[in-house]
């Protein structure tokens, strides 16, 4: 544990004095603990003197759809997944319902006389809000942040937040989850305050030699007289350094508002881009009598974004191809809640794995995943709804779309704007209405009020629709993306020749051909795989792909979608080794894999399924990182050397079986027959005639030891921050085991200063429990989540391996540091 210098506990000290004394200080209080949850209906639980007390407590964000007691039940004793649930595959077997929050507030008399909010940050879905009995707004998206304000609806002492959730199936086309799905914050602020939503930051101009910042805000008096206010705007390094300052006095009358403006000019700046993500904190002070009454900090980058059909994308005046993935919002064993350290996680494994742009399908993406992407050097095309006047699902979005579409717009825009990483607004996916009159006029519509709250960036859209239909829908655009259809690239553009396009969704066995429409065509400028990272619902889809008969894909007790090149517990698979040689990212500049001989498949295999043309196929190679084949003796197998180097070689056992030329002509694969015979096998990369990369795979024997590795040993007590802990399998010679029959029972037990947020094993049929604390091991692996309590301690994991010595790890929470 860090001890902080005296020097620093005096000046956290004097600090804290100040805010004591300076209630006028802008407070965001976060929300996350001490909720109350019950599942299903609970009468007359809006009233503040319902009695809670049996009401199960829980942190935000939570997911009330994944949530199980420790012997694999649901509260209702329902199993939680459970074959006969309306949404079936498309949640993944997880139910919807209804369920309740409350949370029980103590206030001061100075807290409860000022301008308070209460913000969320997502609720899925149909979400009531009552405050002390009294309901104050009714919120229906399930992905777009919005406030309640609570000024003069809150007192000294007790106050009481009922939230009411109503998740009713079908909702979504995938595993969506329930309830306060991202977090939830007060905002206490003094009469004379800037509105936070009102808060953007832009930079017209981005170079080397000088940047400009942009910034205009609204400074708003909710006091009883005219206020003459000072507004202080300076824009500060990383460093701590302030690099521009500018200051302007403006007289409010009482109950009304300002919208001040100005630009600033910073010399020498650093520029953001994916490849230096350097930030800024852009500080907003509102100041009256000399005093500061309110203080907003926004962080943002210098960076611009130019393009067109000639010269494609470019950040900052240099060329950029987006080597793109989609993700959607669940996080796996935990659900759809949007914990930042997992959101966080996700964008660091797709950073890892090559990526350097994130399609957020098909909702808004979290502030966590913007947060982590400003800081990463990740682009974000931030995606608004999947449905629009028409409905893909009985209980989806189209419900609300005529009534709400304007303020979940504003949501999306106002929330995202200042985040460096987001380069396109996307208004929609695979909208059904496309190229009608109907979808051309609400795309205009939508793309219009985009462009009215941030003109920096393009407005995009995700097409499936053929010509003419996809022509039309795209001229309402900014730059269009087509899901499936690089055919029609060439096509397009002879038809909207100034009109730069993109793929928005791929298939990952496709990626060579869609890749090289994007290095050879200007206009063309990315391509995003569907899918980057495994998800829960659209079960079985990378299993058996899509056929005529969608209902017939992945019975139950499929639950994971079986796509993502990343899988769902953060392993990296076949497919994303070859996308990095494809994308020439020099990470792994070479890899071999070995597919899965006839008669092994111990899960259900999409080749014995039969597919009716035409179809898309949304699965992977079945190839595996493994010579491990017992019964396969003296027989051939195919092994697949992915290689950005022009030349390889595969060795088994020592012994060479020949050198082969790898590039565009073999799509970067080199693929031998190979007898196998149990040992190692290795493969050799060369440039220029020398070794410039290597990839082995040796033959495992018994499971002997359970490793277990740690991404973080530290965490805050904030009861919140998460640590994934890994265990894999590997024999007594260190190899990792592969091989299903060698898969063993993984019971975690966490104490101490933590607890247990979920164990997952990637494992798609898999249906135990999330919260039980024991998984099989998927491959040889199982990952666990630890969740920080809010008191400072030790947190000790313990694990137990079938057959295997115990292991433990000790982990520690510490207290938040106050800056």
């Amino acid at each position: 544990m860090r001890t902080i210098p005296a020097t620093k506990r005096r000046l956290a000290a004097a600090l804290l004095m100040a805010i004591a004394a300076s209630p006028a200080w802008a407070e965001i209080r976060n929300l996350s603990q001490d909720w109350l949850f019950h599942a299903g209906e609970a009468a007359g639980a809006e009233r503040t003197a319902f009695d809670d007390r049996s009401w199960h407590q829980v942190a935000v964000p939570h997911d009330f759809s994944i949530m199980d007691r420790p012997d694999g039940s649901r509260p209702d004793g329902r199993p939680p997944f459970d074959p006969d649930t309306v949404s079936g595959q498309d949640s993944g077997y997880l139910p919807g319902g209804s369920g309740w929050y409350r949370r029980h507030l103590v206030l001061t008399p100075t807290e409860a006389s000022r301008i308070v909010r209460l913000n969320f940050e997502a609720v899925y879905m149909d979400a009531d809000i009552w405050v002390n009995g009294e309901h104050l707004k009714k919120h229906r998206y399930g992905y777009t942040a919005f406030s309640v304000d609570l000024t003069d609806k809150v007192r000294p002492g007790s106050n009481v937040i009922v939230v009411r959730v109503d998740h009713a199936d079908p909702s979504s086309r995938w595993y969506a989850g329930s309830g306060l799905i991202r977090p939830v914050a007060l905002e206490l602020l003094d009469p004379v305050h800037i509105e936070p939503e009102s808060v953007f930051v832009s930079t017209p101009v981005a170079t080397e030699d000088r940047g400009v910042v942009s910034v205009s805000a609204a400074i708003d008096n909710r006091s009883g007289k005219a206020q003459s206010a000072e507004w202080v705007t300076r824009v500060v390094a990383a460093s701590g350094e302030t690099v521009a300052e500018a200051r302007q006095t403006h007289t409010v009358a009482a109950g009304a508002r300002v919208e001040p403006s100005l630009e600033l000019a910073v010399a020498k700046p650093r520029l953001w881009s994916p490849d230096s993500p350097n930030l800024y904190t852009l500080v907003q002070e509102v100041r009256i009598g000399g005093a500061t009454v309110d203080e907003r900090r926004t962080r943002f980058g210098i960076r611009t974004i130019s393009l067109d059909a000639a010269n494609g994308l470019r950040i900052n005046g240099q060329p950029i191809l987006l080597r793109g993935g989609n993700i959607h919002h669940d996080n796996y064993m935990i659900g759809a809640a949007g914990a930042p350290d997992a959101e966080a996680r996700k964008v660091a494994l797709m950073k890892a794995a090559g990526y350097n742009a994130i399609r957020s399908a098909h909702n808004p993406a979290s502030r966590a995943t913007l947060d982590a992407a400003d800081e990463l050097g990740m682009l974000v095309i931030n995606e608004a709804f999947d449905s629009w006047n028409k409905s893909k699902k009985p209980q989806d979005y189209s419900r609300f779309f005529a009534e709400d579409w304007q303020q979940d717009i504003d949501s999306l825009v106002v929330s995202g704007r200042n985040h460096p990483s987001v380069l396109f607004w996307s208004i929609g996916n695979e909208i059904p209405e496309d190229g009608t009159p109907e979808g051309v006029e609400t795309g205009r519509k939508l793309a219009e009020r985009v462009r009215s709250l941030d003109p920096t960036r393009p407005v995009t859209q995700g097409i499936n629709a053929d010509p003419p239909k996809s022509t039309n829908q795209a001229a309402v655009l900014g730059v269009v993306g087509y899901n499936y259809h690089a055919h029609i690239f060439a096509k397009e553009h002879e038809r909207l020749p100034e009109l730069t396009m993109y793929t928005s969704e791929s298939t990952p066995q496709d990626l060579f051909p869609y890749w090289r429409a994007v290095e050879s065509m200007p206009w063309v400028i990315g391509d995003f795989v569907w899918t980057a990272v495994d998800y829960l619902g659209e079960a079985g889809i990378g299993w058996m792909g899509y056929s005529q008969d969608w209902q017939k894909l992945g019975p139950y007790p499929w639950h994971l979608a079986y796509c993502g090149e990343i899988d769902a517990t953060g392993r990296m698979r076949p497919a994303a080794y070859y996308r990095q040689v494809v994308w020439k990212t020099g990470a792994t500049p070479i890899s071999a894999f070995v597919r899965q001989p006839e008669g092994t498949e111990d899960l259900p295999d999409r080749r014995l399924y039969p597919i009716v043309p035409p179809h898309l196929d949304w699965s992977l190679d079945d190839v595996h990182p493994s010579w491990t084949w017992p019964g396969q003796e003296g027989r051939r197998q195919e092994v697949l050397v992915y290689s950005e180097l022009p030349e390889v070689e595969l060795f088994l056992n020592g012994k060479s079986l020949g050198r082969r030329p790898v590039g565009m002509e073999s799509e970067y694969k080199a693929v031998y027959e190979v007898p196998y015979v149990p040992g190692r096998l290795l493969a050799v990369g060369y440039r220029d005639g020398r070794e410039a990369g290597r990839w082995e795979l040796r033959t495992a024997g018994q499971p002997a030891a359970a490793v277990v590795s740690v991404d973080r040993p530290q965490l805050r007590a904030n009861g919140e921050d998460l640590a994934y802990v890994a265990v894999e399998l590997h024999d007594a010679d260190g190899t990792p085991v592969y091989a299903r029959k060698d898969d063993r029972q993984v019971r975690v037990r966490v104490t101490g200063a933590g607890t247990l947020a979920g164990i997952g094993n990637g494992n798609p049929v898999d249906v135990s429990s999330f919260q039980s604390g024991e998984r099989k091991t998927f491959h040889g692996r199982v990952v666990a989540v630890v969740r920080a309590g809010a008191q400072a301690g030790p947190i000790v994991v313990d694990i137990d391996a079938e057959g295997l010595p115990s292991r433990q790890v000790r982990l520690n929470a510490v207290a938040p540091q106050p800056f």
